[in-house]
């Protein structure tokens, strides 16, 4: 197995790993919502941006996926990726806005960044695990 094949494996691991991590972030969500009601709104607003958030982590990772097509096979890059990301981030704070009632904004943008935060902790636990020579 060559190199971009390794790495492009790698990649697909990692995004699993950030879909267990959103998987347990929206359990939390739920389980935070129905135990208390009176952030109801918080929780929805964090939920939508979790969703928003992974959605952008997935583009992100098809791009990733795509530049090693490119590297590959030698061909043209296609780019369609910050404009898409921004979309994608400004359709949830749209929907926020449109149920302002019922969602908390401010719970919107906070759940946006939620994939960052993710892949923080991921790269700060695989660091942690490659000092004990675990990783």
């Amino acid at each position: 197995m060559n190199t971009i094949q390794a790495d492009r494996k790698a990649q697909k691991e990692l995004m699993k790993r950030y879909t267990k991590w959103f998987t347990v972030w929206f359990a939390i969500l739920l389980i935070g919502a129905l135990i208390i009601p009176m952030y109801k709104a918080v929780f929805l607003g964090l939920f939508i941006g979790g969703v928003g958030s992974l959605i952008i982590l997935h583009m992100q990772n098809r791009s990733v996926i795509r530049m090693y097509d490119v590297i590959e096979h030698g061909r043209r890059p296609k780019s369609h990726g910050t404009v898409s990301r921004m979309a994608v981030g400004a359709l949830a704070v749209i929907v926020g806005l449109l149920y302002e009632d019922r969602v908390s904004v401010i719970a919107v943008v906070t759940g946006l960044i939620a994939g960052h935060i993710i892949q923080f902790g991921e790269f700060t636990l695989a660091q942690l695990s490659r000092k004990r020579g675990e990783y």
